[in-house]
């Protein structure tokens, strides 16, 4: 055997790693912008409706019980579930000091996931959906959405095998976790929740195991990965803890998904306790994280919200932190009889899927595309988008929380009626809309950016194309001449 064939391969450089993900973040990137345009409007209409029912109540896909579903499930799988995996494999590849592996499987990963989701959103406003909270898509559309998940797990999975850092960063162990999440959830859900599959209360324990899941391990694992590498960065230090990333992570892999019950649920008894017990371990993970965050920012808060990005990285990181402290409180008894069955539970999802993995993910998705096409964003358009979206999600959440603590302690006093409690809430709901509302106007910054920057990239391709077309008849020409 020839000595060569011993020879390691060198790292590839940074700039190669980059470059190699360029079609796969544009087209990404492209696709979820459109998509968080359409369900920032659709969710925008739905708040409307709260407080407007008569508004275009005469078209049943307008109203609010398909509204919603759809513009969620816009935001989640159309907007998270691409943008997230662009930002989550462009850190993966630069952890892990490898170039993508087998782009093509994540191109043809993503053209089956926006296939199930167009399929899913417009079966859903067509009265198609199956009514259960974060699968309310057809079974056919979330059938295709696991198996582009699954295509472009396996590219990031060859990647990490791939890989020339021997321990990688831990931001890609939450990335490697997330392409493999969705794949496990959705694969038993489906088959739980199809044809002969589970009847009665267990369909309920299966939609709950999938949603927290989802929640922790898909849509917090990408939120996660981002805050570990960019927070550092951005204050210009290390990680403070290996160690606590990796209770972290155990913590939340083992414990997360089993923190689907609570008080109040019409399950047994024993299933509400071990719902319970599985937030409390699974908080252990979450108190891990954020001390290993706190720790790593001991005196540097000043710098790490000096700057925009910054300001974006340290919102996601209260919000995920601060979020699962409230749904630990949310599952005690004494809370839970108060919040139980109100607006608390909305806003606590916004909280933590859009201030603590939309905002994480927005942050770092205008380097992501820059360092991957070679072209920049507007920076005024990033700024716009940045700022609207924060206020927005901001607005969304507080207003909702707030809402839902109103509305249960009316419900609470005997004296009060279900109506009386939901009318005294209502200015906060109000108040919600003018999130929803700014929001929305914000995305269109991301969108025109994106578009823009397609643009240029076009019109170089169609001018390299004229150039080919030019040269076979300057030869001929010249050969007709001589």
């Amino acid at each position: 055997m020839a000595s060569s064939d011993w020879t390691i391969k060198p790292a590839p450089s940074t700039s190669e790693v980059d470059a190699s993900l360029r079609w796969v973040v544009f087209t990404l990137t492209a696709k979820s912008a459109l998509w968080l345009v359409v369900g920032s409007f659709l969710t925008l209409l739905a708040s409307v409706k709260l407080h407007a029912p008569a508004m275009m109540s005469t078209a049943s896909w307008l109203t609010y019980g398909r509204l919603l579903p759809a513009g969620w499930s816009a935001l989640v799988y159309g907007f998270l579930g691409q943008a997230g995996v662009a930002v989550g494999l462009w850190l993966l590849a630069r952890t892990c000091v490898q170039k993508l592996q087998t782009p093509l499987l994540v191109v043809l990963g993503g053209c089956l996931w926006n296939l199930g989701v167009l399929a899913g959103v417009i079966g859903i406003l067509a009265g198609h959906s199956t009514g259960r909270e974060w699968l309310e898509m057809p079974a056919g559309a979330m059938a295709v959405l696991v198996l582009g998940a699954g295509v472009i797990g396996t590219a990031g999975w060859v990647t990490y095998s791939a890989r020339t850092e021997s321990s990688p960063y831990p931001s890609a162990w939450f990335v490697l976790l997330a392409l493999l999440a969705f794949v496990w959830f959705g694969t038993v859900a489906l088959m739980m929740l199809g044809g002969e599959g589970a009847r009665g209360v267990v369909q309920v324990l299966v939609q709950r195991w999938f949603a927290e899941g989802l929640l922790k391990l898909w849509l917090g694992a990408l939120g996660l990965a981002v805050i570990l590498h960019e927070l550092p960065t951005l204050v210009n230090r290390p990680l403070a803890s290996r160690q606590l990333a990796l209770v972290g992570f155990w913590a939340l892999v083992f414990f997360a998904p089993w923190g689907a019950t609570g008080h109040g649920d019409p399950v047994p008894r024993w299933l509400v306790s071990a719902g319970i017990a599985g937030k409390t371990l699974a908080t252990v993970g979450v108190l891990a994280i954020g001390l290993n965050l706190l720790k790593t920012l001991e005196g540097a808060w000043g710098t790490l919200f000096g700057t925009l990005r910054g300001r974006l990285i340290g919102v996601a990181a209260l919000s995920y932190v601060g979020g699962g402290m409230l749904q630990f409180l949310g599952s005690l008894r004494s809370v839970s009889s108060v919040v139980g069955l109100t607006w608390f539970h909305a806003g606590l999802e916004w909280l933590l899927v859009g201030g603590g993995v939309m905002l994480a993910v927005i942050a770092v998705l205008p380097e992501t595309f820059e360092r991957a096409t070679g072209r920049a964003l507007a920076p005024g358009l990033i700024s716009a988008h940045a700022w609207l979206t924060m206020v927005g999600v901001i607005l969304v959440a507080i207003p909702l929380l707030l809402a839902g603590v109103v509305q249960g302690s009316a419900l609470a006093k005997v004296a009060g009626t279900y109506m009386e409690s939901l009318q005294g809430s209502m200015h906060f709901v109000r108040l919600s809309s003018l999130g929803f509302t700014l929001f929305f106007i914000g995305q269109f910054a991301l969108l025109a950016g994106v578009l823009n920057v397609g643009r240029e990239m076009l019109m170089d391709f169609v001018g390299i194309a004229k150039g080919w077309a030019a040269v076979p008849g300057d030869r001929k020409g010249v050969g007709a001449r001589s």
